[in-house]
């Protein structure tokens, strides 16, 4: 089915090819994404990914980043300390870039890449320490496939990380962040990525995603232990940092 990029809303429906429209979309907005991201969080989004792999890295962690993008997220991770990272993404044209900030950055032998879907990850059973993303998960259709796969690749006791942007439930900002992410957000996207249906996606997608509260369960009914739930930017950002039971079984409920 060809969904009409003029009503995201349609995307959403059991009929449509979300995943195909999210990979073209990322594909044909990558040279502008880095751009985008920045002007969108006015510069924060850096910040965020630091935080989340602050939480989620132990000394030596290998650790697999869905949905890598240009690779940002992957090397905060390297910079908290884990020792190789595997950047997957399903949009090719996204890797390259990454690959060419991992060789200014000194990191070749340290991160990877390879084309791949969060639904069928290219690892072994139980073979990395840590599983992240930062704005993925809600553009992933068979989101609970996504948890089911990051449970198979993480060893006992392994810890995932999700950064992403949430539904907001009513208060002081919920009229700022809709003005933000629906007008603003979308007159910027056509503008500067040549891509109008991309950043028009976008607050549909969040309307479209769980609340804290619902994605920390969906986390729990996946089998993971949630350990931190962090707002970020008035509530409009969120990190959700979980634990999969170590090799006795036991579920910690501490931080990480």
């Amino acid at each position: 089915m060809n969904t009409p990029v003029d009503d995201p809303h349609a995307l959403f429906s059991p009929d449509a090819d979300r995943a195909g429209f999210v990979r073209g979309m990322f594909s044909s907005i990558a040279l502008r994404y880095d751009l985008m991201n920045t002007l969108m969080t006015g510069g924060r989004h850096h910040a965020w990914r630091r935080l989340a792999a602050s939480e989620l890295v132990r000394t030596g962690d290998t650790v697999i980043d869905v949905g890598c993008g240009t690779g940002d997220l992957s090397f905060a991770c390297l910079d908290a300390g884990a020792a190789r990272i595997l950047g997957v993404d399903f949009a090719r044209p996204m890797l390259p870039l990454a690959i060419e900030k991992a060789h200014r950055r000194g990191l070749d032998g340290k991160f990877g890449v390879a084309v791949g879907d969060g639904t069928q990850l290219p690892l072994a059973d139980e073979s990395v320490d840590a599983w992240c993303s930062a704005f993925v998960v809600r553009n992933i259709p068979d989101l609970e496939m996504a948890l089911t796969e990051a449970w198979r690749v993480l060893k006992p006791g392994g810890r995932l990380a999700v950064l992403e942007i949430t539904k907001m439930q009513s208060g002081f900002w919920r009229p700022l962040a809709r003005l933000h992410f629906t007008r603003i957000v979308p007159i910027c996207g056509r503008l500067i990525s040549g891509h109008g249906s991309a950043y028009k996606y976008l607050p549909v997608s969040v309307d479209h995603f769980d609340t804290p509260e619902e994605f920390s369960s969906r986390l729990t009914n996946a089998g993971f232990a949630v350990t931190i739930v962090q707002s970020l930017m008035f509530g409009t950002i969120v990190l959700h940092v979980a634990r999969k039971p170590d090799a006795t079984g036991r579920l910690s409920s501490g931080t990480v």
